[in-house]
């Protein structure tokens, strides 16, 4: 029998992210104890059932007592206030991280919260399904897909190894990433798909013949209201909590959504050629 990389690995929130990341560690063999951590009794004894999670608990701080690495996988929102409550109950060395999609403010604020006997390293994988909750996790939701490791100048390099490990053994390619770029690049590539993906179904939906038009929508028009119908809670949190960003992803778009509408109010074909070609082109070269 191997020997496990791990002893325990806690996992604070059940849903889609926190859920496929225990599952793909127990089916990893290198965590002797995954322990998953949630207000709800009910999704702890579906996992335990289905054999995604060792142990259950509904307590924060027994749930991470003796953990070596405790993984924060709530709603942005809840990150650094859920970092404060477990704080207290973590064991000396112990190495908290996150798998939040905004990452400037909140490592820098946990940068300050975390005590001098544990570390903290952010991260975000880049992986995803609009369904959440415990009955969402897919184990191998990581494999060959991006964790984005966010270090600063205050992380532990021995943190830095456990936590790169800890997603390697769950399928995923490791990058690291500051911060601050983290949430610029991610405000344009994953946020504001995500606004633009409400907004569009928004539209639809306050036309006053809105059911006549849902009534024949297509496959394009499916691909939006998938991604629309992502938890709007979680959504919402992070809009938000990456409000600058997004403000600025918003502005560059609406820019170009001006350029398409000038070219079509002025119907010059050529304009609004060159503009489609350049989208089109962009995904024949490298937007998978």
């Amino acid at each position: 029998m191997k020997e496990k990389k791990y002893k325990k690995v806690a996992i604070v929130g059940l849903g889609l992210i926190g859920g496929s990341l225990a599952g793909a560690l127990k089916k990893s063999g290198n965590v002797a104890d995954v322990t998953g951590i949630d207000i709800d009794r009910g999704s702890l004894d579906y996992a335990i059932r289905k054999k995604i999670i060792d142990h259950g608990y509904t307590n924060p701080g027994e749930g991470v007592s003796g953990a070596e690495i405790i993984v924060i996988a709530t709603n942005v929102g809840d990150i650094v206030k859920t970092a404060a409550t477990i704080i207290p109950f973590a064991r000396k060395g112990a190495v908290i991280t996150d798998v939040g999609s905004v990452k400037g403010n909140i490592v820098s604020r946990l940068d300050r919260l975390t005590p001098g006997h544990l570390r903290f390293v952010g991260g975000h994988p880049i992986a995803g399904t609009e369904n959440s909750g415990v009955k969402a996790p897919r184990p191998g939701l990581f494999s060959g897909k991006r964790f984005i490791i966010t270090p600063t100048s205050k992380s532990d390099p021995g943190a830095i190894k456990k936590v790169s490990g800890l997603w390697k053994a769950a399928g995923a390619e490791v990058y690291e990433m500051d911060p601050r770029m983290h949430d610029r690049v991610f405000g344009f590539v994953s946020h504001l798909p995500h606004i633009v993906a409400y907004s569009l179904v928004d539209s639809i939906l306050s036309a006053e013949d809105s059911e006549t038009l849902l009534d024949f929508a297509g496959g394009g028009l499916r691909d939006y209201t998938r991604i629309a119908a992502s938890s709007p809670g979680m959504w919402t949190d992070i809009f938000t909590a990456n409000r600058e960003s997004a403000i600025k992803a918003i502005g560059k778009f609406r820019k170009s959504l001006d350029k398409i509408e000038g070219a079509i109010r002025r119907k010059d074909s050529v304009s609004l050629r060159n503009l489609l070609s350049r989208s089109a082109h962009a995904k024949r070269e490298g937007i998978k």
